[in-house]
Parts: structure tokens; sequence; C-alpha cells
């Protein structure tokens, strides 16, 4: 086991603190950021969605219909989300982390470069699960056979620009923020690595369809906060361990990468390849299974133990 996950690295230490002090101020700020977006998302979601509807009933508006034809949990994990990244220059400030540099992102040439390794082997392991599993690319696939050029530059575009948003937002929430919480909570850096992983792999557990069946149609006031619970406590109904797994060692091969390099670019170039790629396979869980599990932690092992010398970037106030 390599020095970085035995010993702590005051770089990774929140609230100006030095590697031989803790403190769980950091996850306590987590549970407020946690608990408050779930209760914003739930007292917004039923006035946006009567709002969607509202607009297709005096328009028939198709992107009304189209909105409306999302489920009502989309609605509560986009108000939730966009709560979250409107929270994060007060949730930086309390982390006396002053700068997105000093998140680790910092544009340097060698992280530049480890960013694009990394969208390159997110994307051929996305790719290469398809063709273990032969999926198809769907909804896509018509450019791509009739060589539409201009279709096919849309549709990569899109690809690429979903999967940098994402992998951005994602990595600064759970690596930039999370995993240094549980850094500076415990001397233990491999702890902290594989709670914050432990975590990650929780919140991809959304609302179980089956809960649905029982719930009145329509959309009422506390709509809202049972999407918020099942949300929170879904994962006991619908638990699947290869999955819990597979979302786990991406974690830990992400907060792996950054407590390497010092930087969060390599783990948003291999985030944002992954998204991107996909983006092809539109409702096919080409990241559950076995053989995921099989390749990230062949690519977890490989980050870990990779012998050449990988200098990191420094992490300034």
């Amino acid at each position: 086991m390599n020095h970085f996950l035995k010993r702590r690295d005051s770089r990774f230490v929140l609230f100006n603190l030095d590697d031989t002090q803790t403190t769980w101020r950091g996850v306590g700020l987590l549970a407020v950021v946690f608990f408050g977006s779930m209760f914003i998302a739930a007292v917004l979601t039923p006035p946006a969605y009567w709002l969607v509807e509202w607009w297709h009933n005096q328009t028939g508006s198709a992107t009304a219909k189209w909105l409306l034809d999302k489920g009502v949990d989309v609605y509560f994990d986009r108000l939730r989300m966009i709560s979250i990244v409107l929270g994060l220059p007060w949730l930086m400030s309390k982390c006396h982390l002053w700068s997105w540099r000093a998140m680790g992102l910092s544009r340097d040439k060698q992280n530049l470069l480890r960013y694009f390794v990394g969208w390159f082997v997110g994307l051929f392991l996305i790719f290469g699960l398809a063709r273990i599993k032969h999926a198809h690319i769907q909804g896509y696939g018509d450019a791509f056979l009739t060589e539409d050029i201009p279709a096919m530059l849309k549709i990569s575009f899109s690809a690429v620009l979903a999967g940098l948003i994402l992998g951005f937002l994602e990595e600064t929430i759970f690596r930039g923020m999370i995993l240094r919480m549980f850094y500076t909570a415990t001397r233990r850096p491999w702890l902290a690595l594989a709670l914050m992983s432990a975590f990650f792999a929780y919140t991809h557990f959304k609302v179980p369809d089956s809960v649905w069946s029982n719930v009145a149609p329509g959309v009422h006031a506390n709509t809202g906060f049972f999407v918020a619970f099942w949300t929170m406590f879904g994962i006991t109904q619908n638990f699947d361990p290869a999955q819990f797994l597979d979302y786990w060692l991406l974690g830990m091969t992400l907060g792996t990468l950054l407590l390497r390099t010092g930087s969060l670019l390599p783990g948003i170039g291999l985030h944002a390849g992954i998204v991107s790629a996909m983006f092809f396979f539109r409702g096919q869980h080409l990241t559950d299974g076995w053989p995921a599990a099989a390749a990230l932690a062949a690519i977890l092992l490989t980050v870990t133990l990779w012998k050449e010398k990988m200098p990191s970037t420094p992490l300034p106030d």
C-alpha cells in the first residue's frame, strides 16, 4: 500500500489545520448541505411541476409536454443539485478553500495531459463493457450508420459537453470537498477514501419504482417530501451489491487520482470520458455488474501501484 494511503498530507486537510490535527466540522457541514438541499428540493418540487403543468395547459408547448413526461423525482434531483451548486461558494468559504485552484483545479500542463488520458480511459472502459454486454447505441445509431456528418458532430459535441459538466460538478463536490471532509475527520487516508466512496455509491441509488405503486396519481404538496424520504432510504428497497461495488470502486479510483496527483483534473477526465461514452448507450446500465467491477478494480490497482513518479500539484490556500 502506497504511503499516500497511510500517511496524512496537510494539503488535503481543511480549515488550515496541519496533518496532525483532526475535526469533524467538515462532516457536519456535509450533513447541513445534504439535508438542507433535500429540504429545499422537497419544498420546491411541487410548485416547479405545477408551473410546468400550467405552462402546458396555457400554451400546449411541446417543451412543456416533454418536461411533464419527466418523473417528479427528476425535478427533485435537479432542484437538489441546483441548491448544492449555488451553495458551493458558501461551503468553500467555510472550509477555507478560497479558490478553485485551492481545490485542485489549476491548469498545469502535466495534469491537463492526465485529464485527456483519463478521458480516453473512461471512453474505452464503457465501450469495452458495451462490447462484453452486447449493448447497442440507442437513439444515435442512424446518424453514424448513414455517415450524417453534421448530426454526428452535434451528437459527439453533446456527449463531450455532458461529460465535462457532470464530471466537473461531481468531482468538485465529491473529491474536491467531501473526500477532504472525511480526510480532515480521520487520521487514516484510506479510511477517508473508503467512506467518501461509500457515500458516493449510496447517492446513486435513486427512488425505487416499486414505491410509486401505492401512491395517488398527481403531484401534491407533500410529494417532494415523499421523494426526499425515498431518496434517502430507497437503497433499502433496491440494493444491488454489484452496483454498489461498482460505484464504490469508481469513487475509490477517482479519489486515489486526487491523492496521488493533488489535482482534480485526472479524475474529471476519467469521469467525463465515462459519462460521454454512456451518452450513446441511454438506458443501459453498463456501469452495473461484475464485469464493470473487475475493470474498475484493475484501474484502481494500476493507479494505486503505478511506480512512475507522479509529482503532485500544490494546493494553496
